[in-house]
């Protein structure tokens, strides 16, 4: 469990990262709303900061 804390903001930046990419593809492939995948990312990437700031 330690080591799954430890890595935890790694994790969470991938995560945004993945979302942030989907965001994009969603984007291209025409749906209407892909706002919420890009704050789900900013969400992420800003609580991984927020983490890893000690």
């Amino acid at each position: 469990m330690a080591a799954f804390f430890a890595n935890l903001p790694a994790l969470l930046l991938a995560l945004a990262f993945g979302a942030a990419v989907l965001g994009v593809l969603a984007g291209l492939l025409g749906a209407k709303r892909v706002w919420p995948l890009f704050a789900l990312a900013l969400g992420l990437f800003l609580l991984a900061l927020f983490l890893r700031v000690e």
